[in-house]
């Protein structure tokens, strides 16, 4: 009696991607690269034909996505915060365990504003100061990622959070921390900067445990 022979292997049917998902990857490469061209280039010096090249989509598909270089640059800034957005709720269960919590998340605030959010931001907040059509989209922003940023900034308190001046503390600390990153620009050494954030935060503890012992 013959042996039988093995079963042959079926070779694995490649899994083609969907409309719906070369559409998605192509919008994520147009953001992605216009992200990159506001940190090395500017505002001025992105351009819809700078960020084609570097995504390696063509005009027309750029256009088909966003059809304004504002839109363009407000949804890349966009798509950024929500990428530190989930990388920030990631860490919000070490940050409660932690004891020194307040410290903790004066860190995460600036390191916020220490990341390539601030940067490209901030090319986006100068430009807008002297056009009208971008500032409307800009205003838009920053009021969903600022409320945003608010809950992950109660979630990151825990209890602390219920303290009367919590919410001052956290917008002192991303004033101090958005000047901490634009002297950055000017000036290397950290130093300074160093000591001094290490005093905001013995202020800000000590504030806030005369709020919750009140």
């Amino acid at each position: 009696m013959a042996t039988p022979s093995p079963p042959q292997s079926v070779p694995a049917t490649p899994t083609r991607r969907t409309q719906m998902q070369r559409s998605a990857e192509m919008r994520d490469r147009l953001l992605d690269a216009t992200v990159e061209s506001l940190i090395d280039r500017g505002y001025a010096r992105t351009t819809t034909t700078v960020v084609c090249d570097r995504a390696g989509v063509s005009r027309g598909a750029q256009v088909h996505h966003f059809g304004t270089k504002a839109e363009l640059v407000i949804a890349a800034v966009t798509h950024l915060a929500r990428k530190q957005e989930v990388e920030l709720r990631r860490q919000t269960e070490s940050v409660l365990r932690a004891e020194d919590r307040t410290e903790r998340l004066i860190d995460a605030i600036v390191e916020i504003y220490a990341s390539p959010l601030f940067y490209a931001a901030l090319e986006l907040w100068v430009a807008a100061r002297t056009d009208t059509d971008l500032l409307t989209s800009l205003l838009g922003f920053e009021r969903v990622v600022g409320k945003r940023l608010g809950e992950v900034w109660q979630e990151f308190g825990g209890d602390t959070a219920e303290a009367p001046d919590f919410d001052s503390i956290i917008e002192l600390t991303m004033h101090l921390a958005r000047g901490m990153a634009l002297q950055k620009i000017l000036r290397s050494d950290d130093r300074y900067r160093h000591k001094l954030l290490e005093m905001w935060k013995a202020m800000a503890k000590q504030a806030l445990r005369a709020d919750i012992t009140h």
